[in-house]
């Protein structure tokens, strides 16, 4: 058996494609399965002496190869799929005994991944594994008679549009053996499932414990955070707003606001750069972050605050929320999202506050902030209790365990 982890996105440690892949190749490689990683033909080269990984794809899913304004988004599909095909069918050697696991897949890795597999003779046809870690571009109405329906969210997101065709066009009753489609929460799986009409499994998270799992019960002043890849639809347009007044609100408290990409919403990081000089609370950290700074400063935060959009986060799990849960700490996220489903199954280590709109208001968050910060020393006990039950249910060691058995248990 070879594992082989293809990840498109793979380029630098921005977001979390490195984390993902660190995580469930790690294992792999410690079971003794021999593995390679395919990554993006730019991927940085750090990480990709880091991780052994082969630059292989010629396209990575967030670049736009066609700026036509009327059917750009059509023909960057076909590009984008057509050329990953391509890279795929280099790939010699493989056999039915493998696995490959495709990582967050958008429409073109997806159409491009199944068009291969599919022709390759069925008895070499390895077990393939396709995660969906992003926005379906569908989100729950409410219909008739209180039933729940799907929508299109966003009218010029062609996200939705081409999963379909994908799924129309390439899946059939007999792929279901060797292909396994799957997201890392329930909810994100039930509306791909109605998006493909087509079965949908979900994964354990591969998140896994980062640091000392430390009881913060009386810790003061508490460090409340804000990590990650920052960018409008996690709720950064609020972010100076919400740390300034919590700022001149509370005296006690010291604020961290990570973003891996400042340049990308420039006049929104200014001001908060014009924040941090005039109160020396608020730490601004600018740096990508590797698995060491990554670590720290999770170890340094005491309340991990995620003020994303509901519509957005209800079809794709936060990488952020899960590494807090795993490290023992307390959250604020918006309600109906795949967060709040954690939140609520680990046992309330964290503040779920509700909106009636999709993107909350500054007024909103703040107070879901107070609260937490009022009712901090339960949260924390709650979220150390959350830390020891992750490893039973998620982390890398469950996530391979379920890996194994639908290879274990195909069909075909």
């Amino acid at each position: 058996m070879n594992f082989l982890y293809a990840d498109a996105g793979l380029t630098n440690n921005l977001g979390h494609h490195a984390n993902s892949c660190r995580h469930i190749v790690h294992e792999a490689k410690r079971r003794g399965i021999p593995s390679a990683i395919l990554a993006y033909n730019h991927i940085e080269p750090e990480l990709r002496d880091e991780l052994l990984a082969t630059p292989w794809f010629r396209c990575n899913p967030y670049g736009i190869y066609d700026t036509d304004p009327l059917c750009g988004w059509l023909s960057n599909f076909d590009f984008v799929a057509r050329v990953t095909q391509e890279d795929f069918t280099g790939l010699h050697g493989v056999s039915h005994d493998d696995i490959v696991f495709v990582n967050s897949a958008g429409p073109a890795q997806f159409h491009a991944a199944v068009s291969w597999i599919q022709s390759l003779p069925m008895d070499q046809r390895p077990t393939m594994i396709i995660e969906f870690g992003h926005f379906a571009g569908l989100v729950p109405q409410e219909g008739e008679n209180g039933s729940i329906e799907l929508a299109v969210r966003y009218q010029n997101d062609p996200r939705p549009l081409l999963l379909r065709f994908v799924a129309k066009k390439l899946l059939t009753p007999a792929d279901h053996g060797w292909l396994r489609l799957a997201t890392f929460d329930s909810q994100a799986s039930a509306i791909y499932e109605k998006l493909f009409d087509h079965p949908m499994h979900v994964l354990p998270l591969s998140n896994g414990t980062l640091t000392t799992c430390r009881d913060r019960v009386g810790t003061r002043p508490i460090t409340v955070s804000l990590l990650g890849h920052q960018r409008l639809e996690k709720g950064f347009g609020l972010v100076p707003e919400v740390i300034g007044r919590l700022l001149s609100l509370v005296p006690d408290v010291r604020v961290l606001v990570h973003n891996g990409a400042p340049d990308l919403c420039v006049d929104l990081q200014n001001q908060l750069r014009a924040i941090a000089l005039g109160d020396h609370r608020l730490i601004l950290e600018e740096r990508t972050a590797g698995p060491e700074l990554w670590g720290q400063m999770l170890e340094q935060s005491d309340l991990i605050v995620c003020p994303y959009y509901r519509d957005h986060f209800v079809s794709t799990y936060s990488a952020v929320a899960s590494e807090a849960i795993a490290n023992a700490i307390p959250l604020v996220v918006p309600s109906r999202t795949t967060l709040a489903n954690l939140v609520q199954q680990f046992g309330g280590p964290g503040i779920v506050y509700d909106d009636p709109s999709d993107r909350a208001d500054a007024d909103v968050v703040l107070q879901a902030i107070l609260t937490a910060l009022q009712h901090f020393d339960p949260l924390a006990a709650r979220a150390r209790l959350a830390s020891q039950q992750w490893d039973a249910l998620n982390g890398p060691p469950r996530l391979f365990d379920t890996i194994l058995s639908w290879h274990a248990g195909r069909v075909g």
